[in-house]
């Protein structure tokens, strides 16, 4: 089903060039909004933002949209020297959703139609979890979701998820790099 919804990449050549798999969480979550059929139903808009102050500009949008999915291009991360070398990058994804203002139960069905959201989108997640496992792409089991606070955007309900994924790191030292 989820060859279907996402067609896979094309194997990597023998011996690649780059042997780093690279998740493009962006473009997955853009899939998933335009192919969902509630996302579809409940009018969300799918857009790229950078970090908290570019998603308050995507919310200046809301004029002509209801509802977004935004991804941030950014991300937090490390990278792990021991053993395995490996790093980590936590992508968030922020869902908002308008209301009549200073209508709490308005902004309750918005948090309610959020929540439904974020548990189709992790439905899809768990069978792409394990595609990214063949490439040695490892998604933290944990996923954040937060609700955002009645004050942050008035007239909108806010909330945000963040994915945590582990890649493999080619940390092997490479004379040639090096003067």
């Amino acid at each position: 089903m989820l060859d279907k919804l996402f067609p896979q990449p094309q194997p990597a050549p023998a011996t690649p060039v780059n042997p780093t798999f690279n998740w493009d969480a962006t473009s997955f979550f853009e899939q998933l909004t335009q192919k969902n059929k509630f996302a579809k139903e409940k009018r969300f808009a799918f857009c790229r933002v950078s970090g908290l102050d570019g998603f308050e500009e995507a919310l200046a949008k809301l004029l002509t949209k209801t509802a977004f999915v935004c991804v941030s291009d950014i991300s937090q991360g490390f990278t792990d020297i021991n053993n395995t070398p490996h790093t980590r990058r936590v992508k968030t994804v922020f869902l908002a959703m308008r209301h009549a203002i200073d209508n709490m139960e308005a902004r309750q069905r918005c948090m309610d139609t959020m929540r439904e959201l974020f548990r189709q989108f992790m439905s899809v997640l768990i069978l792409e979890q394990t595609r990214l496992q063949q490439h040695s792409i490892y998604i933290d089991p944990r996923i954040t979701f937060q609700e955002i606070d009645k004050y942050f955007f008035s007239g909108c309900a806010c909330a945000y998820f963040q994915i945590a994924v582990d890649t493999y790191t080619d940390l092997q030292f490479n004379q040639e790099e090096w003067t």
